[in-house]
């Protein structure tokens, strides 16, 4: 039994990409705190914005403050954004919780997917947005659960949310793949 060209084509892109990212990262980016920095100042402030926009009495604001991050017993020197509610803290948001090593496995699956460029844009595009978008969400019901439920919290923050944007991926992942299938089926019968 031989493993179908496709899929052996797809799985060596895949561990090349990886690899390269890592790399890139590991070595380039986060020393550079690139795009780490912009993302997580933008999930910061994007969810402030959010709650605020509830309407409520209380006044919600993200504020930089320097962090270690510690990976593999090594510690990075970093920033987060603490949001605070009427001055105190709530929950803080750090590189790791920025949505970037999504979007980049999200993009990774797509770019490694043969399809016509135009379509892996549009679907890039769209599916960074929408992880993007539902991060600001996650955050912003975080801060209400540490407020109202804070013995939910490890829960939803390690598990419930986890599961969601997962979700959103596997899904995004599925609608990319399933109608080129289709469109493969069509010239195939034309």
């Amino acid at each position: 039994m031989s493993i179908p060209r496709p899929i052996v084509s797809f799985l060596v892109k895949s561990l090349v990409a990886f690899v390269l990212w890592k790399v890139l990262y590991l070595f380039l980016l986060q020393p550079a705190r690139v795009p780490d920095r912009q993302l997580t100042r933008f999930i910061g402030n994007a969810t402030a914005w959010t709650l605020n926009g509830f309407g409520t009495a209380h006044s919600y604001k993200a504020v930089e403050v320097s962090d270690v991050d510690v990976e593999d017993n090594v510690a990075h020197p970093t920033t987060a954004m603490d949001l605070q509610r009427d001055g105190l803290q709530t929950l803080r948001v750090a590189d790791a919780c920025n949505g970037l090593e999504l979007m980049v496995l999200y993009i990774g699956f797509i770019v490694c997917f043969p399809a016509p460029l135009s379509r892996k844009l549009s679907f890039g595009f769209a599916g960074c947005l929408m992880i993007v978008l539902l991060n600001i969400l996650r955050c912003a019901a975080l801060v209400q659960i540490f407020l109202k439920y804070r013995a939910y919290l490890d829960f939803s923050h390690h598990f419930a949310f986890t599961f969601v944007i997962y979700g959103l991926i596997f899904l995004l992942w599925y609608l990319f793949s399933k109608n080129l299938s289709l469109q493969h089926d069509r010239k195939a019968k034309a």
